[in-house]
């Protein structure tokens, strides 16, 4: 199977793959509006992730590069395999990475600004969001699919695992290429906001 029957079959599920989006989009608006009306959570919910990751923080770029790809990797795989239980874990994976990211999208946008936002998010983002928000549609897929499958329609329920397992190959390829970009490239980018933020305002 080559490429051009991966992006046939991307496209045979676009429908799905536009719901993970919907869904994804519609939980970052309810996590930036939720943080809106409570500034002070999001406070403290930032803080809570500082300690959790902060670590992170100290590991080698080669280190921290293999943790990003990792984390991604499992959290898409899951979204995609475990779609089979009526594309729970895909809807799951999809709403709480949309309410996290509108919480610190919010936080980011106050502290910053909306230019460090798009900086800090686009250069790895842009890779990484349509990846795991596919991986997440081929789960809404194959849950579909087994629900069917019980209900006793003809379908080809294991064809459809195949061919999810056939793309990834390629969500291991562009997720490495986003960490790559993320460790490497966008503290790069976003470094010249930081420094701006730590210049001492005249009076």
């Amino acid at each position: 199977m080559n490429w051009k029957d991966d992006v046939a079959y991307l496209r045979s599920i676009r429908g799905y793959i536009l719901l993970s989006v919907l869904l994804f989009a519609g939980s970052a608006i309810l996590g930036f509006m939720t943080a809106s009306r409570d500034p002070q959570l999001v406070a403290i919910y930032m803080e809570e992730i500082g300690n959790k990751l902060g670590w992170i923080l100290g590991l080698s770029p080669p280190m921290m590069m293999g943790f990003i790809f990792l984390n991604n990797l499992f959290a898409s795989t899951i979204a995609m395999l475990l779609g089979i239980g009526f594309g729970i874990v895909p809807a799951l994976v999809a709403v709480l990475n949309g309410v996290v990211l509108g919480v610190i999208g919010y936080h980011a946008i106050e502290t910053i600004g909306m230019t460090y936002l798009v900086a800090a998010i686009l250069p790895h983002g842009i890779i990484e969001l349509p990846t795991i928000l596919i991986c997440i549609g081929v789960g809404f897929r194959l849950g579909h699919i087994f629900l069917l499958t019980l209900l006793g329609r003809d379908v080809d329920l294991g064809g459809e695992v195949r061919s999810a397992l056939r793309l990834l190959r390629w969500v291991v390829l562009f997720l490495f290429l986003a960490a790559v970009i993320e460790t490497l490239i966008t503290p790069i980018v976003i470094q010249p906001f930081i420094d701006l933020q730590a210049v001492p305002v005249m009076e």
